[in-house]
């Protein structure tokens, strides 16, 4: 009786390693260096990855934060595509709503510091919630009131989508105390912004705004064609290191690549 039981504690041992290592083997994580990606003007390597948690892995970067953000905006603006265009380089040309919360857990270096990212992607919200409690019964499991950084995205092509965001962002700022929170405004769908609403007043107003009035990072972008994707989350992070109190991200030029796994589908990184 007593080898029987040896024997089953060792299956059991040997059954929990196994699954262990497969689900280490599933997990994986996307290490993005922002200066290097920005500096080969956006071109990626193919990146195939899954939604989950992440594992760390070695890097020269010294430490490990962990970031929170989330994306919000209306109905078909590009906030889907843009994350994704980021994580995986893909872009769908068939629009499919949001409708429910997705989790991306990449990681990115800036200035020889690794930040552990979990965008969060939701549905499009009536309203943003005053209270924990409100948060509790109508968005309970979308974390709005404890992100560590929002993303506002509208879309250039139809300006109308910048009111609700101005609408969220004033409900944003009367439901939580917003220092030391970074907001980043995201234009998208440039390819689609025609030469008579660029040159228009309404245009401009919309930038003036979100720079002088509301004097938060703005970027706008192409998530179709992959145009300064990587600016948007080079944006948000140095906003983050901003209010942290570190020096920003040197020049480009003198980041050196962490590593390359362009080969290597196994481990499913990618070097940006």
């Amino acid at each position: 009786i007593k080898l029987l039981l040896v024997y089953e504690q060792q299956v059991l041992i040997v059954q929990l390693y196994v699954i262990c290592m497969l689900y280490n083997f599933v997990i994986s994580i996307a290490e993005l260096d922002l200066d290097y990606l920005e500096r080969r003007g956006g071109n990626t390597i193919t990146y195939e990855g899954a939604e989950g948690s992440s594992k760390e892995e070695d890097s020269p970067a010294d430490t490990l934060d962990r970031v929170k953000v989330i994306f919000l905006g209306a109905p078909g603006v590009g906030k889907t595509s843009i994350i994704r265009q980021f994580v995986w380089s893909e872009f769908s040309e068939e629009y499919r709503p949001t409708e429910r919360r997705e989790t991306f857990y990449p990681s990115v270096v800036l200035a020889d510091r690794l930040y552990e990212l979990k965008i969060t992607d939701l549905p499009t919200i009536p309203y943003f919630p005053v209270s924990s409690h409100l948060e509790w019964t109508d968005f309970r499991y979308y974390g709005l009131r404890s992100a560590t950084a929002y993303v506002l995205v509208f879309d250039l092509s139809n300006q109308d989508t910048f009111q609700y965001i101005r609408t969220l962002r004033e409900q944003i700022y009367e439901a939580r105390d917003m220092r030391g929170v970074p907001l980043l405004v995201v234009g998208n769908k440039q390819d689609e912004l025609s030469q008579t609403v660029a040159s228009g007043t309404r245009y401009r107003d919309i930038v003036n705004l979100v720079r002088k009035h509301w004097r938060c990072g703005y970027v706008e972008c192409s998530a179709r064609f992959n145009c300064r994707v990587v600016q948007v989350f080079r944006e948000l992070m140095k906003s983050i290191q901003a209010i942290e109190g570190r020096p920003n991200s040197p020049s480009p030029a003198a980041i050196q690549p962490m590593r390359s796994h362009q080969h290597d589908t196994s481990e499913r990184c990618i070097l940006l």
